[in-house]
């Protein structure tokens, strides 16, 4: 593995792989990763558009959305997307924007790098790498309001949904 990231590098250091799939597929999933820079995007997508063809092995350009269906572990922490909730913003400067707050009710400012990376690697598994870098405008993450029942939220599980729903807006 670290032979393949050495040689990886050498195309372009700021770029990664994961290795991965069901144990009973036949195939092998190689993805390609730009870890949700943009700018290395170009990098991965002409990588994986000249990779050769194997018989056992898919690559795969840019972490694949997942969907739902699963907690993580990270930081000390779990988070379950289900138990998460968001609430969406609306910018007056670009209504087309998407945006929106992550709420946690034990937030704390102290421990914000773990609450923020939690959330985009969440992000990156449900919606996948590509959406999470180019189809959210704004994500931050909050304790959750007291009032929170005044406002018009929803579970992060449905963030695909929503950034559907605003994408179709615009």
């Amino acid at each position: 593995m670290d032979e393949f990231l050495d040689e990886l590098h050498k195309f372009n250091k700021n770029i990664y792989f994961e290795i991965g799939g069901h144990p009973e597929d036949e195939k092998v999933e190689l993805i390609i990763s730009a870890e949700g820079n943009v700018e290395y995007f170009a990098s991965v997508e002409k990588l994986t558009s000249l990779a050769p063809e194997f018989k056992n092995w898919d690559i795969i350009a840019f972490k694949p959305p997942m969907g739902t269906g699963f907690s993580l572990d990270y930081g000390g922490r779990v988070f379950n997307p289900e138990e998460i909730i968001f609430i969406p913003l609306v910018s007056k400067k670009d209504p087309t924007a998407i945006g929106f707050n992550v709420c946690y009710p034990d937030y704390e400012e102290s421990e914000r790098e773990v609450f923020m990376n939690g959330t985009y690697l969440i992000l990156d598994t449900i919606i996948g790498e590509k959406s999470n870098a180019l189809d959210i405008d704004y994500m931050n993450v909050i304790k959750t309001p007291e009032n929170i029942g005044e406002y018009d939220f929803r579970h992060i599980s449905d963030i695909a949904e929503f950034i559907e729903e605003r994408k179709n807006e615009g």
